[in-house]
C-alpha cells in the first residue's frame, strides 16, 4: 500500500492508486469466497473484473482458468492458460494444462504441439507425458504413447492412471504379462481402483487361458542366444496353431496401420512444422537479423522440430524391429 487513508497532504495519484489496490484486494477476496463454495460463475466474474484493474496478475489468470476448467468453460480456460504461457515463458505448467483441455475437446493435434512445448520447459514433467500418451493413443500412434506413458511412470510411480493406460494398450496388443505388471503397479498405490481391478481380472484371465504370448512387445530385439539355440535343434516342433496364425496376421495388420499412422503424421509435421520452421531461419538469415531474441526463437522452433521428427523416426523403426521379432519367431516353430 502506498499511502494511508485520511492522511493530509497524500498526493491524488498515490490516493487513487490506494483507493484501486484496495477495491482490487476486495474483489480478489470475494471471488476466492466464492471459488471456494464452488459459485463458479460468480468466482469466474470477480476474476475477470479484477483483471480490468490488472490485466497481466499471474495469480488471478491462474485461479480464473481453473474456475473456467471446473466450470467447464474450456474456451475460457484455454484463453486464460495461453494468456499464462506468455506471462510465464518459462514455466511448463501452463502448457501442460493447455495441453490437457486440448485432449478434453479432442483437439489431439493442438495438445500435441503444446505438450512438446511444455516437455521443452520441462523434461521431468510427469503430467506432461501423461497428456501427451492420451493424445498420441487417440491419434492411433500408439508405439509413442506406449514411450510416453512409460516416461510418465518412470518419473511419478504412482500416476496410476498413466500405468492403467499403458496397461490397457499391452492389453491391445495383446502383451498380457506386461499389462498385468502396470495394473498390478496401480493397484499397489491404490487398492481400491476399479479400472485396475477390472484390467487385472481380463489380464489373469488371459494367462490363465494360454494366450500371454501370442504377440511381441514393443521393440523387443531378437534374442539371438534363443534363436540360435532353436535354429540348432533338429525338430522345430509342432507347426503353428490356429490361434498362433490369427496372432501373426493381427500383428501384421496392426504394424503395417501404425506404421501409415506414423508415415501419415510425418509428413504432416513436415509441411506443418520443419518446413515453417526452416523458411523463418533461413528468411532471419537472408535478412541480416540483428535481433538475437528472434534468431534464438526461431533456432529453438527448428531445433524442437527436427528432434521430434527424428523421434517419429525411431518410432517407425520399432515397427520393423517388431515385425522382424514375429518373423523370428514364427520360423522357429515351422516343422
Amino acid at each position: 500500500m502506498l499511502t494511508a487513508y485520511g492522511v493530509s497532504g497524500v498526493p491524488g495519484s498515490c490516493l487513487e492508486i490506494s483507493m484501486e489496490s484496495a477495491e482490487y484486494d476486495a474483489l480478489v477476496r470475494k471471488a476466492r469466497k466464492a471459488f471456494q463454495k464452488k459459485d463458479l460463475i460468480e468466482a469466474i466474474d470477480l476474476f475477470e473484473e479484477a483483471l480490468e484493474i490488472r490485466p497481466d496478475d499471474i495469480d488471478v489468470h491462474e485461479a480464473l482458468a481453473t474456475a473456467c476448467y471446473l466450470a467447464q468453460d474450456h474456451p475460457g480456460a484455454i484463453k486464460h492458460f495461453t494468456r499464462l504461457t506468455q506471462l510465464k515463458p518459462r514455466d511448463s505448467t501452463a502448457w501442460v494444462n493447455l495441453g490437457a483441455i486440448h485432449n478434453l475437446r479432442e483437439e489431439y493435434q493442438q495438445a500435441i504441439v503444446v505438450l512438446r512445448k511444455g516437455i521443452q520447459r520441462d523434461g521431468k514433467n510427469a503430467e506432461a507425458y501423461y497428456n501427451l500418451g492420451i493424445a498420441q493413443k487417440s491419434l492411433a500412434q500408439t508405439s509413442m504413447a506406449v514411450s510416453a506413458y512409460r516416461e510418465s511412470v518412470r518419473l511419478d510411480p504412482d500416476n496410476v492412471d498413466a500405468h492403467v493406460n499403458l496397461a490397457n494398450i499391452y492389453m491391445d496388443q495383446v502383451n498380457h504379462r506386461k499389462a498385468k505388471q502396470h495394473y498390478e503397479q496401480a493397484l499397489r498405490v491404490n487398492p481400491d481402483f476399479d479400472r485396475a481391478k477390472r484390467g487385472l481380472a481380463r489380464a489373469e484371465e488371459m494367462l490363465a487361458s494360454g494366450n500371454a504370448e501370442m504377440a511381441n512387445p514393443f521393440g523387443r530385439l531378437v534374442d539371438t542366444a534363443r534363436l540360435a539355440e532353436r535354429n540348432a535343434a533338429a525338430n522345430y516342433g509342432p507347426p503353428l496353431t490356429e490361434e498362433e496364425r490369427f496372432a501373426d496376421r493381427q500383428l501384421i495388420q496392426l504394424a503395417t496401420a501404425e506404421s501409415g499412422n506414423q508415415a501419415a503424421y510425418l509428413l504432416k509435421h513436415l509441411v506443418e512444422h520443419v518446413e515453417p520452421a526452416l523458411l523463418s531461419v533461413t528468411r532471419l538469415i537472408s535478412q541480416n537479423a540483428s535481433q538475437q531474441r528472434g534468431m534464438y526463437e526461431s533456432r529453438q522452433e527448428f531445433h524442437e522440430a527436427t528432434r521430434f521428427l527424428n523421434e517419429l523416426f525411431a518410432n517407425w523403426q520399432v515397427e520393423f524391429y517388431r515385425l522382424k521379432q514375429n518373423e523370428e519367431d514364427l520360423a522357429a516353430r515351422k516343422p
